[in-house]
């Protein structure tokens, strides 16, 4: 049986609601052009996240790059800093500190899947040269710059000295915490370069081609030349809008990896019983992805609150809930709960592709339909049976077990939905610790309906109301009620 292809990464905004003169989503994070920028020719699901790494680390360290130069700037006045700028200078040596932290944790997940054993890409880079990426280059003079003068650091007199030097132990012990993570992040990438060198394949592509930087940074500043005119080149005032922009590009360019591995594993499990081991290796690497994106969702918080507010005007009514990537995510892995069709729906938000990947097979359901294939269950099976039917197959590790690959891909599908739901809720608490628990964002998407059921609607309340959605595999999750039973 030959293997489909999966549905293609999603690359235009559909949505009802678009108005390229007014801020939403799509257009102030840049989301079509983004995905348009992926290299044509990643075809493979270890091309994508190839594509998605190293657009990552380009749109990370360009962050960094913008921080480490405001850090740079202070040092090379020679001035004593006031305790404001000493503040504001902790906040930008904290926010290269988490970067780093993201890097670190993206370097973990490339290595363990495009290092450790042979992945499926079909080219080679001509040339290993880390300094191919501009950025990179400028982040590592930045850092070596501020590791060296890091001790030029001061502050004004007239500051109590036990309060002074806590503030510039925190500013030092940032800097060179970021220098020192550096290295390793260092490491990673040029490994990953020369892994890509030294691949066995015919076809050898420039650096450039599969990564065009200039073009993937021009975005976050088309968005702030036409929705925040005033900000402009470096200016250190803008860096706040910018990680916020950075941070969701970010999500958009790993997403297409989640999405072609969720829709990957789905073929392989539809082709089933031989492919159960690769789907689960599948089911790991999202789950690992979403673990990612746990630690990524906490940069908005490296600014305060009143910074945000400082340029959230500029959003106007967008709101994270319209990316569509994310819906493709939640469809695509099996969310079939009625409330949640119910609210896309009345959102203006299940756009035609959306559609389309609801009446598609999901993750979710090749699973269960494998399930009756092994007959561990049967078709007209109710929801108690199959719980306790599943449950006799999770077995204790090392007992001999015959089904041993479906609790292993069981076991990563759960711990994939687990990391969902923290990163669910950890984007709650970031979102109330910049904004409050005040509703009113995302008027974009509620802009069509009525004013009292666009209140049901608001982009808070939704937030919320995905922690109350049914399970994306709940028989999974039931299995473990009757565990114990077994």
């Amino acid at each position: 049986m030959p293997r489909s292809k999966p549905n293609p990464v999603l690359q235009v905004c559909q949505h009802a609601f678009a108005d390229p003169q007014k801020a939403h989503y799509c257009n102030y994070i840049q989301v079509p052009g983004l995905l348009a920028t992926f290299y044509p020719q990643a075809q493979t699901v270890d091309e994508i996240m190839l594509c998605s790494g190293l657009y990552a680390y380009t749109l990370w360290w360009n962050l960094q790059e913008y921080e480490l130069t405001a850090l740079s700037d202070l040092l090379a006045t020679g001035q004593p800093l006031s305790p404001e700028a000493c503040q504001d200078a902790i906040k930008r040596a904290n926010r290269c500190v988490e970067i780093a932290r993201i890097m670190l944790q993206q370097g973990v997940i490339l290595r363990s899947e495009l290092l450790r054993r042979k992945p499926n890409i079909t080219f080679r880079f001509s040339s290993a040269n880390a300094n191919q990426l501009e950025g990179f280059e400028n982040v590592a003079r930045l850092s070596r710059q501020l590791e060296q003068g890091v001790g030029g650091f001061r502050l004004r007199p007239g500051l109590g000295e036990i309060a002074g030097d806590r503030l510039l132990n925190s500013l030092k012990d940032l800097v060179l915490t970021h220098c020192d993570s550096f290295n390793t992040i260092q490491r990673d990438f040029i490994d990953l370069l020369w892994s890509i060198y030294e691949q066995p394949a015919a076809r050898i592509v420039r650096f450039s081609e599969v990564v065009p930087s200039q073009k993937l940074l021009s975005f976050s500043h088309a968005t702030m030349q036409k929705f925040h005119p005033q900000t402009g080149d470096h200016n250190h005032e803008a860096n706040d809008e910018l990680t916020f922009i950075t941070a969701h590009q970010a999500f958009e360019v790993w997403f297409p990896t989640v999405i072609q591995s969720i829709q990957e594993a789905t073929q392989l499990l539809i082709l089933r019983p031989a492919h159960i081991w690769e789907a689960e290796a599948l089911a790991r690497r999202i789950a690992d992805i979403f673990s990612l994106f746990g630690r990524m969702i906490h940069i908005p918080q490296t600014m305060t609150a009143a910074d945000y507010i400082g340029f959230r005007g500029q959003l106007q009514a967008g709101s994270g809930v319209e990316s569509y990537q994310f819906r493709a995510i939640e469809i695509s892995a099996g969310l079939r709960d009625q409330k949640y069709q119910h609210n896309i729906e009345q959102m203006q938000l299940l756009t035609p592709d959306m559609a389309l990947l609801w009446d598609a097979p999901s993750l979710n359901s090749a699973v269960m339909k494998m399930l009756e294939d092994r007959e561990i269950i049967e078709a007209d099976d109710d929801r108690t049976t199959i719980a306790h039917k599943l449950a006799a197959v999770l077995l204790p590790s090392g007992m001999d077990n015959p089904n041993v690959d479906i609790m292993a891909l069981t076991e990563s599908l759960v711990r994939f939905e687990q990391n969902v739901e923290l990163w669910r809720t950890d984007h709650i608490a970031m979102v109330t610790r910049m904004i409050g628990r005040k509703t009113g964002t995302g008027a974009a998407t509620f802009g069509q309906m009525a004013s009292d059921e666009a209140s049901q609607f608001d982009s808070l309340p939704y937030l919320y109301n995905t922690l109350k959605y049914q399970k994306i595999f709940p028989a999974l999750w039931d299995a473990r009620d009757y565990l114990q039973e077994h």
